[in-house]
């Protein structure tokens, strides 16, 4: 274990539970059960080297950017440049509205544009809703026509799902959809 005097010293060296656990090999819940039996507020996480920290915001790196360089959390360093009074380094997107409304007109859903543009999905849905563009549902990756012949076959939702390359819950719920019963083979 360790003493209370080695958990008050690293306390007063501004470590937070996680980091203290870490230098003492215990774990988390153990130290801050022993700091709360001494009466010590903890330590919020926080970002130590200021200068550096600054250095990457200047080079005009972004909250992400910031937190990978750092080790630390981007809500983190989000937090740390408003208490500073720092404007954000949002790059903009590497992509234009032509290209957008191009993947968005091909019936492409968010998931699909994001990965295609290499943003966030979240991104995506603030361009389309900005643009007063629709939600497209997920891409099918199979037909009607496709599911009907695979259950005329006799083919039950494990095997209709392995010929289809989808999960078991798309083919019941488009089966179900289609009004079709249940297919059961007997084990022999």
């Amino acid at each position: 274990m360790f003493t209370d005097q080695q958990l008050i010293d690293l306390h007063e060296e501004g470590l937070n539970d996680p980091e203290k656990a870490e230098r003492l090999g215990v774990s988390r819940s153990t130290v801050s059960s022993r700091r709360r039996k001494l009466g010590i507020e903890p330590n919020r996480p926080h970002i130590r080297d200021h200068q550096r920290f600054l250095s990457l915001h200047e080079k005009g790196m972004n909250d992400p950017e910031i937190a990978n360089a750092l080790g630390k959390k981007v809500g983190m360093v989000y937090n740390y440049r408003k208490k500073h009074g720092l404007r954000s380094k949002w790059n903009k997107p590497q992509f234009t509205e032509q290209q957008f409304l191009d993947l968005y007109e091909r019936g492409w859903n968010d998931p699909r544009i994001a990965e295609q543009l290499g943003i966030s999905g979240g991104m995506v849905a603030y361009r389309r809703k900005k643009l007063r563009l629709k939600a497209h549902g997920p891409v099918r990756l199979f037909t009607d026509e496709e599911l009907i012949v695979l259950h005329d076959q006799g083919l039950n939702d494990r095997e209709k799902a392995e010929r289809l390359g989808v999960s078991e819950g798309a083919i019941l719920y488009h089966r179900r959809r289609l009004g079709l019963e249940s297919i059961v083979k007997r084990k022999r």
